[in-house]
């Protein structure tokens, strides 16, 4: 390896979704640079993520709830195993771009928004991102500005994020998947639609009532097609309750064939993408879960919020083609920047604006 490489670390030690709208970073910058070596420093609920990126050289896992004896040690080895000439903050722990400024790293970008940014980041930009002027992921390739990568919005669709699944994986645990539905007495041989209630962050949801009502519509509609994969982790526990008990009042209109529960975390994520990899459709609102669908190529149906900062303008899935990405949101005029103004807005509650025949409606144009 010759010493004019670049060794770039990327601080993204957050959310699984905020992981997705940073992969065209790594695109841009192979394409910028294709000897350049590139490691991701994440979380680890986000490592599945990357598994066999074509651009990503290392990956090291940080966790950012251990204490801070074991988050130091962590940085301790990662920066003298990969020895970074660039380091990029795009979300996650400071601590790590303080590690980045004890080793002297020369090249110190990414955002400045936070105190110890400013501190710690020599190369960092100034953005105003509840302005929402563009694409999450547009305003992190702009972070790569100051090492003289220069993102124009024509390249959007050259810089995409990308999840790769190994065939044999998708197969078999497709297989075990099939497998289990059967001791459950579930259809085999049914499609599947994803459907995922519940959501990280303070971001508006439609009610998982909605959700319950939604089944039973499609089943209606398409009669004895689908099994509807009601995926969740343990902490979406709250998001399941109304839904539930929707069903449990139905009584026999209740497909409970046609109905599984899935813990997307019993298996591991890696797991549940396979899965979900061979979905007809997803439904879902502005979460992680959402971004995976739609990168990996499953026609999605998302719920967004009106407020300014979680708008889909910022926050949407990337690949935002009408065949493939249907988003809906509620038809008000919210004034409000970056929280609800809760009951003393006009619009309250106003995701129930979202009618379940609406996303009927949706749902048939993306099937049919």
């Amino acid at each position: 390896m010759s010493e004019e490489t670049k060794k770039i670390l990327l601080n993204r030690s957050d959310a699984l979704g905020d992981n997705i709208l940073t992969m065209p970073m790594l695109e841009a910058i192979k394409d910028h640079d294709p000897h350049a070596k590139i490691a991701v420093l994440i979380s680890a609920l986000s490592v599945d993520l990357y598994l066999h990126h074509p651009h990503v050289d290392k990956i090291f896992v940080y966790h950012r709830k251990a204490n801070f004896f074991k988050r130091w040690l962590q940085l301790m080895r990662a920066f003298k195993e990969f020895s970074p000439t660039h380091y990029l903050y795009v979300g996650g722990d400071h601590l790590v771009s303080f590690v980045a400024f004890l080793k002297g790293v020369d090249f110190r970008g990414g955002l400045l928004s936070r105190w110890p940014s400013f501190l710690f980041l020599n190369e960092g930009v100034r953005q105003r991102r509840s302005v929402v002027a563009m694409h999450e992921s547009e305003y992190n390739l702009e972070l790569l500005r100051p090492m003289g990568i220069e993102y124009h919005y024509t390249q959007r669709e050259k810089f995409r994020p990308q999840i790769r699944l190994e065939e044999k994986e998708k197969r078999n645990a497709y297989e075990d998947f099939l497998n289990e539905l059967q001791k459950q007495g579930k259809k085999t041989d049914a499609e599947l639609i994803f459907i995922h209630p519940g959501m990280s962050g303070h971001t508006l949801n439609w009610s998982s009532r909605n959700f319950g009502r939604l089944i039973l519509r499609i089943e209606r509609h398409f009669p004895e097609r689908f099994l509807f994969v009601i995926s969740y982790t343990p902490s979406d526990a709250p998001y399941l309750e109304g839904l539930k008990d929707h069903f449990s009042q139905m009584g026999p209109h209740v497909p409970h064939e046609r109905v599984l529960f899935y813990n997307g975390a019993s298996n591991g994520l890696r797991n549940y993408m396979c899965i979900l990899s061979h979905a007809k459709l997803f439904i879902g609102s502005s979460t992680g879960t959402t971004h995976i669908a739609n990168t990996l190529g499953v026609k999605t149906i998302a719920l967004y919020s009106p407020i300014r900062v979680q708008s889909s303008l910022r926050w949407g899935p990337f690949d935002d083609a009408p065949s493939h990405l249907k988003v809906l949101v509620p038809d008000v005029v919210c004034g409000q920047t970056t929280t609800c103004a809760g009951p003393s807005c006009p619009y309250y509650e106003c995701m129930a604006k979202i009618e379940v025949e609406d996303v009927l409606k949706t749902v048939q144009q993306l099937l049919e």
